[in-house]
């Protein structure tokens, strides 16, 4: 039954901030829970460079929710 509803979602029906949302939402499980292949004994998920993912050091770190980054816009 859910599969039948994946194949019939109508994203033109909702408001234009809402599909980013629903699409970022969908980023975010796909990272999460995605597969991942597997290449030279080595996990990738995308084709960023590995300095991509190495933390940045700053001073002061502030944490934001979902709602203020759409409310920035």
């Amino acid at each position: 039954m859910m599969y039948d509803v994946l194949e019939k979602i109508d994203m033109s029906i909702l408001p234009e901030e809402v599909r980013r949302e629903l699409v970022d939402f969908y980023l975010f499980l796909v990272e999460k829970y995605g597969k991942k292949e597997k290449v030279n004994d080595k996990l990738i998920s995308s084709k960023l460079p590995e300095t991509f993912y190495k933390p940045i050091k700053v001073k002061k770190y502030s944490r934001f929710n979902r709602e203020e980054i759409y409310n920035a816009l």
